[in-house]
């Protein structure tokens, strides 16, 4: 009796440990199907949820038209506030099930008084007042949804035609200062970050300074995304976005995919110097499955994210300026755009170095064209 009952808890013991470890196999296979979709897949499949559940059949129309014109974020913004529209026609009872036929009832008052009615949104313990930028977004989207319906002859005419947006000044500042970058740049090369002891900083000093550890590590990485920004004017979204294989070290040069034009951007051999040391770095890591071609990676061996790349750059530049200032990765943009725009004193080139259109430049820096053109005459010299 004691050698069958011994041999019944084994067999019980052995499904049990079989259980477990299938159980553990599963875990491991829905982690790596996680692992390989992408940043970009993960939106659009969060946008996908809203237009199924929260919006009538016809919007896909909509979406599956816009989906090859918008990055995933824009798509994924779309998606929030048209499910919101429709949200509040369902909730007032104005079209309970709404049909393709139905949109053509929307009239300009209705949407007047949505516009009213998400002007103020409950926020913690009281009400928060939208800017005039997120109300223009929000009529901006709308009025692209009834205009596509409109150019498709299934509405006579787009409502939104005749409502009053915010207006928003558009302009950029001169970001940063060169000189403030340059000495961000040196402090991320040459500098040391303090360890972070705070009162406790006496009795740790003979340890070893776990910042100064982490940043060695990450010296090379963190000096490179802030040269490659600083000196190409690339968004820190393209940025993060940069795989192994856009980069042409033999000539001198990155590929941003999401640009329409100009694609390519040449850099400068000190640039190449910075980016080829950190690749040595690169090429020598593992990353996660999935994140196999990220040319910049977070300690986790993920593709850094945004969030972290603001991170770095606000860590390293409240610890280099005594005031508390912290430099952006828009102030560095806003810098490269400036500074070529006034050394180029020429909007067309201007334009093409920073991959955008004329009329987009000449939007943000209308008022300072006046100040160019007078000092047009400074270098004119007959006797040369």
């Amino acid at each position: 009796m004691k050698l069958l009952s011994q041999l019944c808890v084994l067999i019980y013991l052995k499904k049990v440990a079989l259980t477990f470890s299938l159980f553990v196999i599963i875990v491991a296979f829905y982690n790596l199907s996680m692992d390989k979709l992408s940043k970009d897949e993960i939106v659009y499949n969060k946008a996908e949820m809203y237009i199924r559940e929260r919006m009538p059949e016809f919007a896909k129309r909509f979406f599956k038209y816009k989906k090859d014109i918008l990055k995933p974020s824009s798509y994924y913004i779309y998606a929030i506030d048209i499910a919101y529209f429709f949200d509040y026609l369902k909730d007032n009872d104005r079209f309970p099930n709404m049909k393709l036929s139905d949109l053509s009832k929307i009239t300009t008052d209705v949407i007047e008084e949505y516009i009213a009615n998400t002007r103020t949104l409950p926020y913690k313990n009281g009400k928060k007042v939208i800017s005039d930028r997120t109300e223009r977004r929000k009529i901006c989207i709308l009025s692209s949804f009834f205009d596509y319906y409109a150019q498709m002859d299934f509405i006579p005419y787009n409502p939104l035609s005749k409502i009053n947006r915010p207006h928003v000044p558009v302009g950029a500042g001169k970001g940063s200062d060169f000189i403030e970058n340059l000495n961000l740049l040196d402090f991320v090369l040459n500098g040391h970050l303090p360890n972070k002891a705070g009162k406790r900083q006496e009795k740790l000093r003979n340890l070893p300074n776990k910042a100064g550890k982490r940043q060695e590590k990450l010296r090379n990485r963190d000096a490179a995304m802030i040269a490659l920004m600083m000196s190409t004017g690339i968004k820190s979204s393209e940025c993060v976005a940069l795989d192994i294989s856009d980069i042409d070290l033999e000539h001198n040069k990155i590929a941003i995919k999401t640009r329409k034009f100009p694609n390519e951007i040449y850099f400068s051999k000190y640039m190449a110097e910075i980016l080829s040391n950190y690749l040595n770095d690169r090429l020598k890591m593992i990353p996660v499955y999935g994140h196999d071609n990220a040319l910049f990676l977070s300690s986790q061996m993920k593709r850094l994210e945004l969030r972290s790349l603001e991170y770095v750059l606000k860590k390293y530049s409240t610890l280099l300026f005594s005031d508390g200032r912290s430099i952006t990765p828009r102030d560095l943009k806003n810098a490269f755009r400036f500074n070529s725009f006034e050394q180029t004193e020429n909007l067309y080139n201007a334009a093409a170095i920073n991959g955008m259109t004329p009329e987009s430049l000449l939007k943000y820096y209308l008022p300072y064209l006046e100040q160019f053109e007078g000092k047009k005459g400074i270098s004119f010299n007959p006797t040369t």
